[in-house]
């Protein structure tokens, strides 16, 4: 369907060939509203696969089929499954999160793995052994990480029994062994000289590299792009014709115009010809500092990342040229403004190059620049200290998040030694040391040194309890079946009896108490995943939920003690964060035991506790556990219904409903009763506008409320907007809706806020109207807009621009702030990883010093204004 929507794919192709294969010419209009009533019966299914591989004008083919689902009508009254690469769902704005969600895991190493290749030699155990021993060798890990994918592991078995006993050190390495076997393996099927495997491969490798670079569907190749290189199909000599009854390449369908479509015979083999036929690193990169449109950046475009790591690892290269392109990388300066001035180490694009070199040395062996980049992505990921005194430095959100997946990928032995380092300082953070242990169970695994620190961590008696938590649960992820690790969850479970809590935490803490029951729970929790089925797991939560005589202990031990002002003070608060334990034990015990009665039994018998203030709570968990429970729903009508109870109980039923109420009509009626009524406060009335937005979806009589709504003279701007954000999310061609939010965006006279939860709304029920991006971009270059709206519009923004277009003016208006810090540097960071960099350098530099220095200076008396206003107003 390249090229076209959907709907009219169906209706127009899909549909007629159905007719010529009843005969027929072309669809006729009885088979057309046939098909339509099928949909409109809701017996449609529709399968979309290889959603990676679709051309989408945004950029992300998430977006723009999200974006044909709501506007093609009937499509949205179809069951949709759908499937693509994880790199796509993982690392976009994912607009499907309605979908329920499978993933295709890999094989865990070692057990899974080593399970496999055993199956595979189990007539030749002995060479099954010596493969498993091999691949716990030293400096193998990235060759562990490749061959958790069952395909590789299925070559590299393959290649074990009919090599050499040998393993490669890098992904080049294990490829060009791959390619060997291919042959050997279609040799019976198929056989070749070595004059044509060799003319062959460098065929492939061209047209690889050339689909990667001009290919709109660069997995999905039109046959006349590939006859450019390999010559033609009907030509039993051509190279084409080896290719496929060679199987490198296969016909996987075929195209609008009726002409086959190929691809390679897997995706990673494409990109490893692609990285063959490149000889010079300049390929990849050639800055022209000044001008940077007359360069090249291809590392800057995530296809070429693949290709860039196989390139490294090749063999047959220069040491020399290796050195210089990581050299060229670290060091890359692109240009676009005075990041010290900024409180920053680099440039977006001088941060991605680097992250780039980090992950290139893992497969580039002897590198000079190894430790350096290493210290420095951990550093960044990670926090650092400068002196013993001035003990930590947190950096930037987007920077840490990019460099803790850094750490995973870049040279292995490195990257474990400078972890353990921050795990044993004195000087870390304790949530630090929590994400270094989390990091050490992702990438330690089967390293002895690893295994060593954990261990000794968990000795010690100064660690915090999540950090002990966290360290037994990667110990057991590296070292499978530890005894130590088993041992400090049972007992972080075995702490949580009450009466070895002692006197002060009860007495002055009970937020402690709070967190310690927490700590246990997860605990349990943990050891219910990593042992599934562990008896004290399981009794540790039944025994957190059977423990209903606390409170009264609480008030027996203290009640009477010439501390009992305190006591009575404290005991609500301990009743409340008692209560939120059994709830949260609840949930653990519901997701490691389902079959457990208890979980519900108990999640009732709160919500009709008289001791706890937050029977929502309750409701709301059981409504996720037992999805529709009635007994929740009903509940929390009756408190939306009560009009003699806290306004924040009742606020808090209201949103509870909107999360576990969808498609329940007596949720829904009460709700439009809520909103219908004229005297409700404004705080539980907006929540329930709101909450009709999220499980009203095509329901008539909410429909008709809510547009009866939005004609009244009472309300004011901001409900309005409200109305007409739930309205289009429930309807989402909804006419009324997107003319109020446009309506509300043109105003002069409207808020500001309000004008930026328009364009937010508009954006989503009407990702095409491009008034929402221009009121949005209008606001982020405001000078008169206050600081937190202005924070608002940038979060937002991150979220919803799409195109190139869109991000060119939203770099435009960044540009000229003096510093960049939360949302504005997340917004800025998330242009720069979706935009060509000579798109980005020149919407940077578009205006000089003195214009910037302008508009920071009106920014910074116009807050000085609003500041001073506020005074006034509040002497």
């Amino acid at each position: 369907m390249r090229g076209q929507e959907l709907k009219s794919y169906l209706f127009e192709i899909w549909l007629t060939q159905v007719a010529e294969k009843t005969g027929k010419a072309e669809a006729s209009k009885q088979l057309k509203n046939d098909f339509v009533a099928l949909f409109n019966q809701n017996n449609v299914w529709l399968l979309l696969d290889g959603l990676d591989e679709m051309s989408a004008s945004s950029g992300n083919p998430l977006t723009e089929i999200a974006r044909q689902f709501r506007n093609a009508g009937l499509i949205s009254q179809a069951r949709i499954v759908l499937t693509c690469r994880v790199n796509l769902w993982d690392g976009s704005i994912n607009a499907l999160d309605d979908f329920d969600i499978y993933r295709s895991l890999n094989f865990s190493y070692p057990q899974q793995v080593e399970r496999f290749i055993h199956k595979w030699f189990a007539a030749i155990p002995k060479t099954g052994k010596q493969l498993c021993t091999a691949l716990k060798e030293s400096g193998k890990e990235r060759i562990q990480d490749l061959v958790k994918n069952p395909l590789r592991l299925t070559l590299l078995c393959f290649n074990w029994q009919s090599g050499d006993g040998k393993l490669p050190d890098t992904q080049a390495g294990l490829y060009q062994q791959f390619v060997d076997d291919f042959y050997k393996w279609k040799k019976d099927e198929f056989s070749t000289t070595s004059e044509q495997r060799q003319r062959l491969n460098i065929k492939l490798g061209e047209l690889a590299k050339a689909a990667t670079d001009k290919e709109a569907t660069r997995f999905r190749l039109r046959q006349d792009f590939v006859s450019q290189f390999l010559g033609d199909v009907d030509d039993e000599n051509s190279l084409l014709k080896l290719a496929l009854n060679s199987g490198w390449l296969n016909c996987v369908g075929i195209n609008i115009n009726r002409k086959p479509v190929y691809a390679f015979f897997h995706a990673s083999f494409q990109e490893y010809f692609a990285a063959k036929a490149i000889d010079d690193w300049h390929f990849f990169l050639n800055h022209v500092p000044k001008n940077p449109s007359q360069g090249t950046y291809r590392i800057f475009e995530p296809q070429w990342k693949q290709i860039i790591l196989l390139w490294l690892g090749r063999e047959n290269l220069a040491q020399e040229q290796k050195e210089a392109f990581i050299q060229t990388l670290v060091e890359f300066d692109d240009g676009c403004g005075n990041w010290q001035r900024r409180k920053v180490d680099k440039g977006f694009y001088e941060y991605q190059a680097y992250l780039i070199a980090a992950a290139g040395i893992a497969e580039f062996g002897h590198c000079s620049r190894t430790d350096e980049i290493v210290n420095q992505i951990v550093k960044w990921g990670f926090g650092y200290f400068k002196t013993q005194k001035q003990k930590w430095v947190t950096f930037l959100d987007p920077i840490e998040k990019e460099a803790k997946t850094a750490v995973r990928e870049t040279e292995r032995t490195k990257a474990i030694m400078a972890l353990i380092q921050l795990l044993e300082s004195t000087y870390a953070h304790e949530n630090t040391r929590l994400q270094a242990a989390y990091s050490l169970g992702q990438i330690g695994i089967g390293n002895k040194q690893t295994i060593t620190a954990l261990e000794q961590l968990l000795k010690s008696t100064n660690l915090d309890e999540r950090t002990r938590g966290q360290a037994a649960v990667s110990l057991w992820a590296i070292d499978p079946g530890n005894k130590k690790a088993i041992s400090a969850l049972v007992q972080l479970l075995e702490s949580a009896d009450v009466d070895s809590i002692s006197h002060e935490i009860n007495l002055l803490a009970p937020g402690r108490i709070y967190m310690h029951y927490f700590t246990c729970g997860l605990a349990a929790h943990s050891l219910g995943q990593i042992d599934p089925g562990n008896e004290q797991a399981i009794a540790a939560l039944v025994n957190l939920l059977a423990s209903t005589d606390s409170v009264q202990q609480f008030r027996k031990i203290y009640i009477d003690e010439p501390t009992r002002h305190m006591a009575t003070k404290f005991l609500l608060p301990f009743e409340i964060y008692y209560e939120n334990i059994r709830r949260l034990a609840a949930e653990c015990l519901w997701q490691i035991d389902p079959s457990n009665e208890q979980v519900i039994a108990v999640l009732v018998q709160l919500l009709e506790s008289t001791k706890t203030n937050s029977p929502w709570e309750a409701a709301e968990s059981l409504g996720l556990i037992d999805p529709g429970n009635e007994k929740a729903i009903t509940t929390l009508v009756n408190l939306v219904k009560s009009t003699d109870i806290h306004i924040f109980t009742r606020w808090q039923a209201v949103k509870s409903l909107g999360e576990i109420g969808c498609g329940n009509q007596k949720a829904m009626t009460v709700l439009v009763n809520l909103v219908q009524s004229i005297d409700v406060d404004d705080l539980i009335y907006w929540e329930a506008v709101k909450s009709l937005g999220k499980i009203g979806f095509s329901d008539k009589k909410t429909i008709a409320a809510l547009e009866q709504l939005l004609q009244s003279n009472r309300i004011d701007d901001y409900t309005r907007m409200l109305i007409a954000s739930s309205l289009g999310q429930i309807d989402p061609d909804n006419k009324k809706a997107i003319v109020t939010l446009v309506q509300l965006l043109q105003s002069n006279h409207v808020n500001y806020s309000i004008r930026w939860e328009a364009a937010k709304s508009l954006e989503q029920i009407d990702p095409d109207n491009e008034k929402a991006i221009i009121t949005l971009v209008q606001l982020l270059q405001s000078t008169t807009v206050d600081n937190n709206t202005r924070r608002q519009v940038a979060e937002n923004l991150g979220e919803i621009i799409q195109n190139n277009q869109h991000r060119i003016a939203v770099v435009e208006a960044l540009s000229g702030y003096w510093l960049l810090y939360g949302e504005y540097y997340n917004l800025a960071w998330e242009c720069a990883q979706n935009m060509p960099y000579p798109n980005f350098y020149k919407a940077w530099n578009k205006y000089n010093v003195a214009t910037r220095a302008m508009q920071s200076l009106k920014r910074i008396l116009f807050t000085i204004i609003w500041v001073f206003l506020q005074l006034q107003r509040y002497k």
